[in-house]
Order: structure tokens, then sequence, then C-alpha cells
């Protein structure tokens, strides 16, 4: 049996998902000035969402939100100047981090503390379905 998508969990239970919205041509002149590439999964969930709330305590940092805590350079400038590896983009907080790894094609998962990775993923929907998914998918009934 095929894994639904984010997008499916969130026509399925759309009490889940809160997206932040996205003005596509805001976006891509924002995208055009990042000093990095960001996983091209990842560059397509932005164009769709704007990142999110999820699951009631994960967050998908959106690349246009005002609040900072909800901005993924803003929680990427506060990770770096704890340690984080600059070659890593953070997307994702809440039980733990996930990233994007600019000089790999992948999306890991990382300790908060640490930083160190617990897991890598080749696509987004891959990372969604193991990684977020995997761990709420019973509790919420998606």
């Amino acid at each position: 049996m095929r894994t639904p998508t984010i997008y499916e969990d969130a026509i399925s239970r759309p009490d889940l998902f809160r997206w932040f919205g996205i003005d596509l041509t805001l976006f891509e002149g924002w995208l055009a000035k990042l000093p990095f590439r960001a996983h091209p999964g990842l560059v397509d969930f932005w164009r769709r969402t704007g990142g999110g709330d999820i699951f009631e305590s994960e967050t998908l940092l959106g690349p246009l939100v005002v609040d900072e805590t909800d901005s993924v350079l803003k929680m990427n400038e506060y990770h770096w100047s704890k340690g984080l590896p600059h070659r890593l983009l953070i997307f994702h907080v809440g039980g733990y981090v996930s990233a994007s790894s600019m000089d790999r094609d992948l999306l890991v998962t990382l300790d908060p503390d640490s930083y160190r990775v617990t897991g890598s993923f080749d696509s987004f929907t891959g990372w969604y379905q193991n990684a977020l998914r995997s761990e709420y998918a019973a509790r919420y009934g998606v």
C-alpha cells in the first residue's frame, strides 16, 4: 500500500495542517537571492505552501513569514550562531529538527542539541513519510 504524501494528508485532515501561504513572485525573488541551493523537494514544498504548522507541535519554516520563529532564515541565523554547520539549512523544528544539506542533495534529521545527523532522505516525500508521518500518523489517524 502506498503511503500518502504531506499534501494528501493535508486534504484528508485539514485541521492538522495550517499553511502560511506564499506570494510566488516574492518567493522567486527570495530564492534567487539565496547564497546557497536548497533541496529541490523543499523548494517545491515552499512554492506550494509557504511552510506551516502541522500535527500541533511541528513547524515547517517558511521563507517569507513575518514571525521570526517561523522564518527559515531567522531561525538558521540563530542555529548557525549556536554551532549548526553552515552547510545545513534547518527547515523544520519541533520534536527534533530537520535540515537541507547544501553540499549534498539530502534532507536530514538532526539531534536538536548536538546537530548530529540522525537520519537522511533523498526526497521531501521520503522525509515526510519516514520522519514526521511515521511518528504522528497513528496518533492523528492519517
